[in-house]
């Protein structure tokens, strides 16, 4: 019988949350979880905008356990971020468990890349001659230690970074590592097992999307009894797009290749000698490749200026020179399966063959662009490594994936912090194909009155303007020095970032500050950490220091935006998108540039406020919000709190009463 208490229980004002260290009672979270029980319970989908410090993790955990215990169901938890995924393992879940009475199974689940299987190591130490130079198998005999008393074999647990080449050969591989192949060692088989049994399965957006893609096959463990919950969900569609999409580049392709046997290393599984003529084929075909992709990325140099990316519009961008080659190496891989001495590599040679035939379909695919909903382009890497991925990913994620997700008879959950657009989440429906959803957009429980004054700087000229790179370095040291520091800076452009770091380095270091800057000279985390522990520290940071960046306390007291993020639109799938807006007579820039932006805009300035001690500055370095006719919509997306205008000889104007 089931004694777990109910939500109305756990959500009161003097319900088992209580007993939590620092915990406050929010009428948001009862509201949230309130919502999702119901749209459970009536197989209905929902969108919840849950702003900061509501507390949405257990407000959707623990009607998602409810709801699958009582029903039988698997609750399909999906996040943007591994670290969100080990805070509810880590964290929410345990308090989950002390809430409810019933045990429940919960699992963080990987793409299987991630996860050792034993039965290949096994075959890899086997044939670490053929397979390795000596550099190598001394990583592969750290790895066969490491097996030995790992619990879950993810390779994020390995406490040494292994090269590509020695971890394809051992991690777990479609075609060579499946329950008829492995034994009940072999980690993914037991992580697969784990979450086919688990009330609770936690994974990726990436992954999601990649088994969503794969539901019909026994590849997927998105079952169509399955509920699933989206967190992070503003991220949804970016993302989807490339889990449903397809990438191939040329070092993928040189593996597969390679793997079977390399010409300049003299490795691979048909290295004996008695595979002359195969390995002679192997050669041609490696030389082929390369030649193959060495004339797209040709291509893409020809047509001008400095991007890396070109989008490919019609079929044929270079002659089809290689399908044939690898056609060819793929008869010739599969005679060996039944050579006697190539036997115990059988497993292995159809696992290479398989990633061949792959290659061939995804060139074929890409050359003939048979797919009139798709976007096709091409990446070419920056720098000396040379490596160049063939991209196809649907043009409209509401069209390729809406109907299938958004399906009758179970639900799904998408809730973020920021989804809403004029405080509607149609934008956000439309962009998915959720418009059979139901809607909540939760308050925040900060006082935004007291925590937060912005401040907009009307003398400044526009980003579009000349000038504005000669002024900007003094309203950014004016507005930096107003708080002594403690401020988060935030970019949408590389070069502007560093030459703004050039000019006030010396300025800001003279007034007992430390500059911190996202050069790529240290990864993102450290950074973060370095600026968190250092109160009397600037960050300037870019991208991915607009969303996800959680700086409570003393160490923040300003987010400074030196422009509003309008993206350039030079993405293949942001100009696929915009022709279609454009095609049916819309205006793409009021459909789809000018909501992306405010949603980024919430994001950047939802950095500086994140528990109720906060308090601090927002800092807009761009007129347009002043100027412009849609600045009030980026205005409005915000909540009340003061506000004044920033003139140029250092006085302010009083906007509070204006949008109070």
């Amino acid at each position: 019988m089931n004694s777990n208490p109910s939500m109305e229980t756990i959500f009161s004002e003097d319900g088992p949350l209580t007993i939590l260290p620092g915990y406050e009672f929010r009428p948001q979270q009862r509201a949230m979880a309130a919502a999702i029980g119901r749209a459970l319970e009536n197989r209905k989908h929902l969108v919840v905008e849950a702003p900061t410090g509501i507390g949405k993790s257990i407000a959707y955990l623990v009607p998602a356990i409810l709801y699958a215990k009582a029903e039988g169901r698997k609750a399909i938890v999906s996040t943007h971020t591994k670290n969100l995924q080990e805070q509810l393992l880590r964290k929410d879940v345990p308090i989950v468990r002390s809430l409810l009475d019933e045990p429940f199974r919960a699992v963080a689940f990987k793409g299987r890349r991630n996860y050792l299987c034993t039965t290949r190591l096994a075959r890899a130490l086997k044939q670490q001659k053929r397979l390795f130079d000596s550099g190598e198998y001394d990583q592969l005999r750290r790895i066969d230690e490491w097996s030995r008393t790992t619990p879950e074999g993810d390779l994020d647990d390995l406490p040494f970074a292994p090269t590509g080449s020695v971890w394809q050969q051992v991690s777990s591989e479609k075609g060579a590592c499946s329950p008829t192949i492995c034994e009940p060692t072999c980690f993914f088989q037991q992580a697969r097992i784990r979450a086919r049994h688990a009330d609770l399965v936690i994974m990726n957006h990436a992954l999601f999307f990649t088994l969503f893609a794969l539901k019909e096959s026994e590849e997927s463990l998105v079952f169509e009894n399955d509920f699933v919950i989206f967190d992070e969900a503003h991220t949804l569609e970016q993302v989807a797009g490339t889990g449903i999409g397809k990438t191939l580049s040329r070092s993928q392709v040189l593996f597969a290749l390679h793997r079977l046997y390399n010409p300049s290393t003299k490795k691979g599984l048909l290295a004996r000698q008695k595979m002359k003529a195969r390995k002679e084929l192997i050669a041609g075909a490696t030389e082929a490749v390369g030649s193959f992709f060495d004339a797209v990325a040709q291509v893409v140099r020809n047509a001008g200026g400095r991007a890396q990316t070109l989008r490919v519009r019609t079929p044929g961008l270079v002659a089809d020179s290689v399908t044939d080659v690898l056609r060819a190496v793929q008869r010739a891989v599969e005679d060996c399966s039944s050579i006697d001495s190539m036997k115990k590599e059988k497993d292995e040679l159809a696992a290479a063959n398989r990633l061949l035939w792959e290659a061939e379909v995804l060139i074929r695919e890409f050359l003939e662009q048979s797919d009139p909903r798709a976007t096709y382009w091409v990446e070419l890497s920056p720098g000396r490594s040379g490596n160049l991925m063939l991209r196809t990913a649907p043009s409209s994620i509401a069209e390729s994936v809406g109907a299938s997700l958004f399906r009758e008879g179970t639900s799904v959950i998408m809730t973020s912090g920021t989804l809403s657009v004029a405080h509607s989440l149609e934008y956000f429906q439309n962009r998915l194909g959720a418009g059979s959803a139901e809607t909540l957009i939760l308050d925040s429980p900060f006082d935004f009155q007291q925590q937060m004054r912005l401040q907009l700087v009307r003398d400044i000229p526009p980003p579009t303007d000349s000038g504005y790179e000669a002024q900007l370095p003094e309203e950014l040291f004016r507005a930096i020095m107003q708080t002594k520091g403690r401020a988060l800076v935030l970019f949408t452009n590389t070069r502007l970032m560093n030459q703004m770091a050039d000019l006030l380095r010396d300025r800001i270091g003279d007034e007992g500050l430390t500059l911190f800057v996202q050069d790529g000279t240290v990864n993102r985390h450290h950074l973060l950490e370095k600026f968190r522990n250092d109160i009397s520290s600037v960050l300037f940071g870019l991208d991915s220091f607009w969303m996800g960046v959680d700086v409570p306390g003393e160490a923040l007291g300003h987010v400074i935006l030196t422009r509003l993020p309008f993206a350039v639109p030079d993405h293949p799938l942001m100009e696929a998108r915009m022709e279609m807006i454009a095609q049916r007579g819309g205006n793409s820039f009021m459909e789809y540039t000018l909501p992306e932006a405010i949603l980024k805009f919430k994001q950047g300035v939802g950095r500086l406020i994140r528990s109720r001690a906060d308090r601090g500055v927002v800092t807009i370095l761009d007129s347009r919000i002043v100027s412009k006719r849609y600045g009030s919509l980026f205005l409005e997306s915000l909540p009340p709190s003061g506000r004044e205008i920033l003139l140029g000889d250092g006085s302010t104007v009083d906007l509070t009463a204006d949008y109070s």
